[in-house]
């Protein structure tokens, strides 16, 4: 199984140029929660630390390992998360029933409890989606621009 350590950033492929992300939580349960910045580069940096200059970003899971060994990314370089780094607590996802919208799905991931609300308050606004995203998910949505902002 390919080796993946916390810190460490990949490259995705997208038709538009190259995205970055960086892996920041590992679990055997869980599995990788990366951190995605909102950014198509239409090269690789020469300097790797300029990724992280990108403010737009969220946090979602996604099977870090698998896409590696099946060279879906590519391994570019290893920056430290700082010590202080905690994964985010709280994570939202749409809540639909036969193609209707009802609402909005606000996970604690400490205690797994989900509360239903039906407007999201600007906080709210900034979290990051629940779940995995896999690989086409992921490029279709950095293609497309798609922001914490807009999903709302």
């Amino acid at each position: 199984m390919a080796r993946v350590k916390l810190g460490d950033i990949f490259e995705i492929k997208t038709a538009k140029g190259n995205a970055y992300f960086q892996c920041v939580h590992s679990d055997k349960l869980e599995g990788e929660l990366i951190k995605v910045f909102n950014h198509i580069f239409e090269e690789r940096p020469k300097a790797i630390e300029e990724i992280l200059k990108v403010e737009d970003y969220y946090y979602v899971g996604f099977p870090l390992k698998y896409a590696l060994k099946q060279k879906i990314v590519e391994h570019v370089g290893m920056i430290p998360i700082p010590k202080e780094f905690k994964k985010p607590r709280y994570t939202r996802s749409k809540h639909m029933i036969r193609g209707e919208f009802k609402g909005w799905h606000i996970t604690d991931s400490e205690t797994e409890k989900m509360v239903l609300v039906q407007e999201l308050t600007e906080e709210q606004k900034q979290l990051s989606p629940s779940g995995i995203v896999n690989d086409t998910y992921l490029i279709e949505r950095l293609e497309e621009g798609w922001t914490l902002d807009k999903w709302v």
